[in-house]
C-alpha cells in the first residue's frame, strides 16, 4: 500500500486577484477554486476512510472470534474427562481472551475505529457544506434577471470564501480531535507498558524464587546423599578398657580410648552397639547420620 499523502490545498481565495477582472472571467475561477479545495479535502478523507474501515473491521472480527473461543473453550474443557485436554482447552481459551484484549487495545492506540468514525463525520459535514455552497451559488444566479456585473463578484466571492473557511474549520476540528485521541492513546500505551513491565518483574521475581527454591532443594538432596560419619565419645568409669563397637549388622571392632569415629557412613538411621567383656555389658543407641555431617553419640560405661 502506497504511503498516504497529507491534504495539500494550494492557497486560499484572495479578493485582490479578482478586483480588476470582469465578472465573466472572475466568477468561473472563484467557483473552480472553491470547489477544488472541497474536492481535494473530501477525496483525501474518503480514501482514508477505506483504510480505517478495513483495519477496524479486521480488528473487530478477530476480537469477536477470539472472544467466542475464550468463552466456548472453557465450557468444552469442562465436558472432557481427560485432565490434559481440560488444561489445554482452558489455556487456549485464556490465550484467546488475552489476544482479544490486545486487539482492542491496539485499536484504541492506533485509532482505527475511532478514526473511521471521525473521518466519516468530517467528510459528511464537508459534503453538506459543499452542497449548500452549490445551492446558494445556483440560487443567486437564478435570482438574477440582468446579466452578471462586477457588483455580483463580491457576494459570490463571499459564498466561495465561506465554503473554504467551512472546509478549513472542519479539518481543524478533526485534527484537534485526533491530537486529543493521540495523547490519550499514548497515555494508554504508557500504562500498558508500565503494567506489562510490572507484571514481567513480578513474574521474574517468582521465577527467581522458584529457581532458588529448586536449587536449595537440589543442594539439600545432594547434601543428604553425601556420606556422613559417626563420632562416639566413650566415658569410662576408670581407666579406658577395650570395647567392641559395631554399626548395624557389621562385625564389631575392638577399640580402646575415649573417642571413636567412623566415616563413609550412609545418611539415615543406624544402630550403634558398644559392648565390653569385663565387666560384661552392652549398650545400644540409634543415631541419625546427616548427609555430609557427623552424628555425635555419648556412651557412659559402668
Amino acid at each position: 500500500m502506497a504511503k498516504k499523502q497529507d491534504i495539500r490545498i494550494e492557497g486560499s481565495l484572495n479578493w485582490d486577484q479578482y478586483a480588476g477582472v470582469t465578472a465573466a472571467q472572475a466568477l468561473p475561477e472563484i467557483y473552480a477554486h472553491a470547489t477544488k479545495a472541497s474536492i481535494v479535502a473530501r477525496t483525501w478523507y474518503w480514501n482514508s476512510i477505506e483504510t480505517k474501515r478495513s483495519c477496524s473491521f479486521a480488528v473487530r472480527f478477530a476480537s469477536y472470534v477470539f472472544l467466542v473461543l475464550g468463552g466456548v473453550l472453557p465450557v468444552v474443557a469442562g465436558l472432557s474427562s481427560d485432565p490434559a485436554t481440560r488444561l489445554l482447552f482452558t489455556q487456549v481459551g485464556v490465550t484467546a481472551l488475552a489476544l482479544a484484549g490486545l486487539l482492542q487495545a491496539g485499536d484504541r492506540i492506533f485509532g482505527w475505529s475511532s478514526g473511521w468514525m471521525r473521518y466519516v463525520t468530517t467528510v459528511m459535514a464537508m459534503e453538506s457544506a459543499t452542497r449548500k455552497f452549490e445551492l446558494d451559488w445556483s440560487s443567486y444566479l437564478i435570482s438574477r434577471t440582468d446579466p452578471l456585473s462586477d457588483s455580483d463578484k463580491q457576494p459570490l466571492f463571499d459564498l466561495a470564501k465561506q465554503l473554504e473557511e467551512a472546509i478549513a474549520k472542519l479539518q481543524t476540528d478533526e485534527t484537534d480531535k485526533w491530537v486529543t485521541e493521540f495523547n490519550s492513546s499514548q497515555g494508554l500505551l504508557s500504562d500498558l507498558i508500565k503494567s506489562q513491565r510490572e507484571t514481567a518483574e513480578k513474574t521474574s521475581e517468582v521465577a527467581r524464587a522458584a529457581i532458588a527454591a529448586q536449587q536449595s532443594v537440589a543442594a539439600e538432596n545432594e547434601k543428604r546423599q553425601k556420606s556422613g560419619g559417626i563420632e562416639l565419645t566413650i566415658a569410662h568409669k576408670a581407666d579406658p578398657v577395650a570395647v567392641n563397637i559395631g554399626i548395624d549388622n557389621a562385625p564389631p571392632q575392638s577399640f580402646t580410648g575415649p573417642v571413636w569415629s567412623q566415616l563413609q557412613v550412609s545418611p539415615g538411621l543406624h544402630v550403634v552397639r558398644v559392648s565390653t567383656t569385663s565387666p560384661k555389658q552392652e549398650i545400644q543407641k540409634t543415631v541419625d547420620v546427616p548427609g555430609g555431617g557427623i552424628a555425635r553419640v555419648d556412651i557412659r560405661l559402668n
